[in-house]
């Protein structure tokens, strides 16, 4: 059995640098545009690879915007082989104005209107299955017929507009964890009409990442927060959640705690947001002993 299935975007992120995001009826100049290859697949994807994880990436693209993007992937020894190559339309591809701590998305999905990844995916073959943006019908589908996965629930800034009260629920009740941030989580609690705690009698775990405020671990007995690793030289925090992910599974995978995996998390978020998500190199070991530096002053509560 494979370790883990991601579903997820893989975007071109035409990302524009503003002094501040508008407010309704304001515009603001543009101090900078560039485009990066991202999207919550492509983030994990270049974050994991460097800290050694192995993975399937489950994602649908168009060869029109896409070829280079996939190349790289190919050239980092990505397996490309579940991701859905169109001929036609372009995209997905997402326009992301910033301020470098918070972020407006508006994403054109292109190809992933139409992939239907419940044709070529791999049943009852993974650990883990992390269910991220993209189709909710599908994904429901998929979870419904594997039973022998641990389903991790991820649908980020998707929860407002791709799910609706019985998609959240369904999706809520086969989960084994979820992770979302604050404004995420908050939105779900309101979406469903739960509690934190009724939604912890069908979930063994949810993680509400909370940005420079460190993560917060809910179980049914026990509320933790650990505090984030302060970042020196911020590039940008689009795809710090991805790449907390890439630091949680690897650390899953080598058999670490669902505390210490946390942590870990924060700790590779922490570095992946000083340079650009694609640039990071950091391997697994490297980050661990950062872990090993800092972990008591972690479990003590103390910033770090």
């Amino acid at each position: 059995m494979k370790f883990l299935a991601f579903f997820g975007h893989l975007n071109i992120d035409v990302q524009m640098s503003v002094p501040k995001l508008p407010g309704y009826g304001e515009s603001v100049s543009v101090k900078s545009v560039s485009e990066n290859f991202a999207g919550t697949a492509g983030n994990f994807a270049f974050v994991a690879n460097s800290l050694g994880l192995k993975f399937d990436l489950y994602s649908a693209v168009s060869k029109n915007t896409h070829s280079e993007f996939i190349k790289i992937l190919k050239d980092r020894k990505i397996n490309v082989n579940h991701i859905k190559i169109y001929n036609e339309d372009f995209g997905p591809i997402c326009y992301l104005p910033s301020d470098g701590n918070e972020q407006i998305a508006y994403m054109y999905q292109g190809p992933i209107y139409k992939w239907n990844p419940t044709d070529h995916f791999e049943y009852d073959n993974y650990e883990y299955l992390h269910i991220g943006t993209g189709p909710a019908d599908e994904y429901i589908k998929i979870v419904d017929k594997n039973s022998k996965s641990k389903v991790i629930f991820d649908p980020g800034q998707e929860i407002w507009y791709v799910y609706d009260k019985e998609k959240a629920i369904e999706m809520v009740n086969k989960s084994y964890i979820i992770i979302m941030n604050n404004k995420e989580f908050n939105y779900l609690l309101k979406l469903t009409g739960k509690t934190k705690d009724e939604i912890l009698d069908n979930v063994k775990y949810i993680i509400v990442t909370q940005g420079k405020n460190g993560t917060v671990l809910y179980s049914k007995n026990n509320d933790e927060h650990f505090p984030s690793l302060k970042a020196s030289n911020i590039y940008d925090t689009i795809g710090a959640g991805d790449s907390f992910i890439a630091g949680f599974y690897s650390s899953i995978f080598n058999n670490y705690s669902i505390e210490d995996s946390v942590i870990i998390g924060n700790i590779t978020a922490s570095y992946a947001i000083r340079s650009k998500i694609i640039e990071f190199n950091m391997n697994y070991d490297e980050i661990l002993h950062e872990f090993n530096r800092f972990k008591n002053k972690i479990y003590n509560k103390k910033s770090i």
